[in-house]
């Protein structure tokens, strides 16, 4: 597929580096980046405007099968969409950050799709807010992936010393029935689990299937209360924290607190959110967090639009003795530095966006789901050719690092297990490090023989 992709910072230059390997690519950048940013790139670069027909004409977007513009602001993005759709392009995706332009948030996407002919609409703010949703929603879990409308979950955990599996080999835990484990990270690294695998206090726990099993794999997993809701404190009243504090309103439970700067912002968000107590105030104010019961809340979300504001919350957080620390880095460099001095999960408005255009790029056979890890691993849904003769799971001779977690036949969502069948014209969704993913596709494609 050829794919052009227009934009000025880091989210087009990580893109480009998604793509490259199974798809031809021309990347639009300004002239201000600097050489040393691009030399990682395989691709065809072209300095120049993303709205600029004659740029566009130049990286021959007619005849792109997609169009991305991911620039920093919404009106050249959507000039660049128009424009690209008018050459000819088959599909346009458009970033947009601006929440006037969306609200109300399914209906504005939808209209500013439809009035402009764009394909695919992706806000950042919001798929983050989403994102972080979800996350919390989940007691104790480090990410959360839903997949197939919500039949195939994908989560994240870290083994404590409480853990019940702490010690153990998975053999002697058992894993619990609707879940696989797909996945261990330890010491920075990751390798499959396998039946004599010793799972260890700071393992990353990776496991995929049904809501059911992997709720119960969570219980095995950590070592704290995970029952639903508590008090939870929010630092930043921007778009971010206004989703997030709305979605959790309509999740229940939670007993809310949001911290925001602007005074003018927090009597807007006052009347907006009708569950949550908005206090204005510095959320870096340590005697602020301390009188108003920091200390007592199950979680703290730090989503200012400063990663080191963001991270001095956590940290401050993290020595009132908060046991749970969401926060907000949009530098790719500062999301792995948090994670480094203890925060426990870090995410970003960018890596968000960048996983939802990479879902919707990929197609045909195989298509990329999910990115995890930075990266470093990949949940690829395939579909196995017809034809194939029903081979039990337990015979799949897959690549050195990959696994299936679950089977998608017709209307049924199979979490599978040794003696289960994969059989031509199935679904596979693959869990997989990011260097076997073109042996993943090849494998799959030719019936996983």
């Amino acid at each position: 597929m050829r794919i052009v992709i227009g934009g000025d910072d880091e989210v087009a230059l990580r893109l480009a580096e998604a793509l490259m390997a199974s798809h031809e690519v021309v990347l639009l950048v300004g002239h201000d980046v600097p050489p040393s940013r691009l030399e990682r790139l395989d691709v065809e670069t072209i300095h120049g405007s993303v709205s600029s027909p004659e740029v566009l004409g130049r990286a021959r977007v007619g005849k792109a099968d997609a169009f991305v513009a991911c620039a920093l602001e919404d009106e050249r993005n959507l000039v660049g969409c128009m424009t690209a759709k008018r050459l000819g392009a088959a599909r346009t995706v458009g970033f947009f950050h601006r929440r006037d332009w969306l609200l109300p948030l399914e209906r504005g996407e939808r209209a500013l799709a439809l009035s402009f002919g764009i394909d695919v609409v992706i806000w950042p703010q919001e798929r983050l807010a989403r994102e972080i949703v979800r996350i919390v929603e989940t007691p104790g879990a480090l990410d959360v992936e839903l997949f197939e409308e919500g039949r195939v979950q994908l989560l994240e955990y870290a083994v404590e010393s409480a853990s019940a599996m702490a010690g153990k080999t998975v053999r002697e835990s058992g894993v619990p029935e609707g879940v696989v484990l797909v996945g261990v990270r330890r010491a920075g690294k990751m390798f499959l689990p396998r039946g004599d695998t010793r799972i260890e206090t700071g393992d990353r726990v990776f496991g995929m299937g049904d809501r059911r099993g992997v709720r119960r794999l969570a219980s095995s997993l950590s070592g704290r209360d995970t029952s639903h809701g508590g008090d939870l404190m929010i630092v930043g009243g921007g778009s971010v924290g206004q989703m997030v504090a709305e979605g959790l309103e309509a999740a229940g439970g939670f007993k809310l607190k949001l911290i925001e700067a602007d005074a003018a912002r927090c009597e807007e968000l006052s009347k907006l959110l009708h569950e949550t107590l908005v206090l204005h105030g510095d959320g870096t104010d340590i005697d602020l967090l301390e009188n108003e019961g920091t200390a007592q809340a199950r979680v703290l979300v730090a989503v200012t639009n400063r990663d080191e504001k963001n991270l001095l919350v956590s940290l401050l957080g993290r020595q009132l003795g908060v046991p749970r620390i969401v926060t907000r880095a949009d530098s790719p460099a500062n999301e792995r530095v948090f994670e480094r001095v203890g925060i426990d999960v870090v995410r970003s408005a960018r890596g968000s966006a960048i996983q939802a255009a990479i879902a919707e790029l990929t197609g045909g056979r195989s298509r990329i789901l999910a990115e995890v890890e930075h990266g470093d691993a990949r949940v690829i849904e395939t579909q196995v050719p017809e034809g194939l003769p029903p081979t039990r799971l337990r015979d799949v001779r897959a690549p050195v690092f990959a696994i299936i977690g679950a089977i998608i036949r017709g209307d049924d969502t199979i979490i599978p297990r040794g003696d289960d069948e994969i059989r031509g014209g199935d679904r596979v969704v693959v869990f997989c490090d990011r260097a076997a993913e073109p042996a993943v596709r090849e494998f799959f494609g030719r019936g996983g023989a």
